[in-house]
């Protein structure tokens, strides 16, 4: 019987090398998770061997997301005389096939000139944009739409609407592509009303709302409607600070004191959306009043989860930490410091297996 009850304690117990190599090989939402099994396990993120582990392991897996991935180059090249501008195709293993892209032309124009404002990697569709006109283009089948304008940014008349444009992504439950945007306003006056030959005192200004909005534009619908709630938007509108995953769209945001940092999520398919809160992940070694005013963030996806890369401006040392799960804040796990780099510039974004593209 005492011979049984070793046997089954011998078959029971995992040699702490063999559970030390399975743990540093598991997603880093099921180690946080396991954390709470026993001390041990609960120490592992101060374990710099099991770290080292942990991040080979975490850049080395091949993820679905990158497979058949492209990059798209936008240039444009100035002159004196004029400035030229082109998309190219980058594929193959080290990107090294070039093809240039024919752009769009719905206005049929002589030189047509985009800003390009996002892509969508499961349709392979990209956003572009024309003064104020949004125009999808799908550069496989050659199809574009020129996206219509919304309600809010003509009605009512004596208010300027400015759009800050902050993602758009496939739903995949109505098969349909959604564009989602930040609307303010501001008023018009003086020489803007001369201009509509409208007298100040005949402006119904009691009755225009300036108060801002969100609204979403459905390609199924072709028609643009408001969102009934207010979300936190996108710190500047910038594209390094925002990405799309797996049906969501993420953004950065900073509270007006700056105190609060947070990824905002929405989801194209409910249609709802929840934040996260974004520690501090760089030391505040430079005084916290300007400690914000000069640092970057890039969100970026690195091998399948979402990653934030933060740097101060006069250094070129990446501080990059990943989010296990959605809403906890919690979850964020710094995984490199990197640098300092030499005759770096800037961060441009992250690419297979880790891959991270500088300037």
């Amino acid at each position: 019987m005492a011979e049984a009850v070793m046997e089954e304690k011998v078959t029971n117990h995992i040699p702490y090398d063999i559970s030390f190599s399975i743990l540093s090989k598991l997603p880093l939402k099921s180690l946080k998770r396991f954390e709470c099994v026993c001390n041990a396990w609960s120490l592992l993120f101060e374990d710099s061997h099991f770290m080292n582990e942990f991040r080979t392991n975490c850049i080395s897996k091949s993820h679905s997301y990158y497979n058949d991935t492209s990059l798209i180059l936008y240039q444009f090249i100035e002159t004196h005389y004029s400035i030229r501008y082109s998309f190219y195709l980058l594929s193959g293993e080290r990107f090294e096939n070039r093809v240039k892209l024919d752009l769009p032309n719905p206005f049929q124009e002589e030189n047509p000139f985009f800003d390009f404002i996002d892509c969508d990697i499961i349709a392979g569709t990209l956003c572009l944009k024309k003064q104020k006109t949004l125009v999808l283009w799908n550069p496989a089948t050659h199809e574009s739409k020129v996206i219509p304008p919304s309600p809010a940014e003509s009605i009512p008349p004596y208010r300027e609407a400015s759009t800050l444009f902050h993602g758009f992504g496939y739903d995949h439950i109505q098969d349909d592509i959604k564009i989602i945007r930040y609307v303010h306003f501001c008023r018009i006056n003086g020489g803007g009303l001369q201009l509509l030959n409208v007298r100040r005192e005949d402006v119904p200004w009691n009755e225009i709302s300036y108060e801002p909005l969100w609204e979403i534009y459905s390609v199924r619908c072709n028609s643009w409607r408001k969102l009934d709630f207010n979300m936190p938007n996108c710190w500047s509108g910038s594209s390094n600070e925002r990405l799309y995953l797996n049906g969501i769209c993420h953004w950065w945001h900073v509270t007006e004191d700056q105190d609060g940092h947070f990824l905002v999520s929405f989801d194209f398919s409910n249609e709802m959306f929840f934040t996260t809160e974004i520690p501090l992940d760089i030391p505040l070694d430079i005084g916290t009043n300007l400690s914000f005013r000069l640092t970057k963030r890039h969100l970026v996806v690195l091998n399948g989860s979402i990653a934030s890369i933060s740097w101060y401006l006069d250094t070129t040392t990446f501080h990059i930490s990943i989010l296990s799960e959605l809403g906890v804040k919690e979850s964020w796990t710094k995984l490199f410091v990197v640098g300092p780099l030499l005759y770096i510039e800037r961060l441009i974004g992250v690419g297979m297996n880790g891959d991270i593209f500088l300037i």
